[in-house]
């Protein structure tokens, strides 16, 4: 199994990272979880087939996490991929889509009637991508893998009920190794299950302890995204084995530095500080 983290940036665009995104690859089979900006292009760089990914897993709806959603699914059936594209995500991820195939029905409607002139024959994409709102528990089985997913806190604690706002992490099972994708997330018994005796978790870490200054920062450390003052206790309890920090706010090379340091205080396992395209064997 290989991990490609193919965007470790957060919600504000920093020239360095790209959106968060990872790519999961098992045996011929792309696993793609979230789709952030630049999520096609980086598919590519990382040397993958933007038609090969075939399954696309969303941990929820803030916009740094599905705005290339469009970009993958258009240019993958663009380039002829007529093959059923699963995505998956909590609830409202089915009519979100909708809106996106919607908002592109001028461009749908174009290369319908173009193809029915060329040799190169595209289906209907609103036929070929096939999207399922899901809950915790096996989200989808393939030949020797499985998905499962669990809610994770995002928010919640500020008032946001799991209806309002669902978030989901996941946790890929292979052939008794398994890789878990917190999402958006800070420590919530979900996130220890999804995560629990995992190879490799893949974790938000948005901020350095250093970084937080004020009453907003700590709001956003203690309820919104996980950092470097709770990861190490996160992945210790949870007994992984490798950490990988992701959803990185923008900050001085000395800062991320001290990131890994504030967290390998709490966790003894390796600490891999994200990078876009670092790619990852479990």
């Amino acid at each position: 199994m290989k991990v490609t983290l193919l965007g470790t940036g957060g919600p504000r665009p920093d020239p360095r990272r790209q959106g968060p995104a990872t790519l999961v690859q098992v045996g011929e089979e792309k696993l793609l979880f979230d789709a952030g900006r630049g999520v096609a292009t980086q598919i590519v760089r990382a040397g993958v087939e933007i038609t090969d990914v075939g399954h696309v897993f969303v941990t929820h709806h803030h916009f740094d996490h599905t705005g290339g959603l469009a970009d993958v699914l258009l240019a993958a059936w663009n380039k002829a991929r007529n093959e059923t594209i699963r995505v998956y995500g909590p609830e409202g991820t089915r009519v979100m889509v909708g809106h996106l195939f919607e908002a592109y029905e001028r461009d749908i409607g174009y290369r319908l009637r173009e193809t029915e002139l060329t040799v190169e024959r595209l289906v209907d994409i609103r036929e070929m991508v096939e999207v399922v709102d899901v809950g915790p528990g096996l989200v989808h089985a393939g030949e020797g893998w499985e998905v499962h997913a669990d809610y994770v806190e995002h928010g919640h604690r500020l008032g946001f009920t799991v209806e309002d706002w669902p978030c989901l992490g996941y946790r890929v099972e292979v052939g008794g190794k398994v890789v878990a994708i917190s999402g958006d997330a800070v420590e919530s018994p979900g996130l220890q299950r999804i995560a629990s005796g995992a190879d490799l978790l893949v974790q938000c870490c948005y901020l350095a302890g250093g970084e937080i200054v004020d009453d907003d920062l700590r709001l956003i450390a203690d309820h919104v995204l996980a950092s470097s003052t709770t990861v190490g206790r996160i992945a210790a309890r949870a007994g992984v084995k490798r950490l990988a920090l992701t959803h990185i706010k923008e900050k001085s090379d000395e800062l991320l530095r001290s990131m890994a340091e504030e967290i390998g205080r709490d966790f003894d396992g390796e600490i891999i500080v994200g990078e876009d395209l670092m790619e990852i064997e479990v």
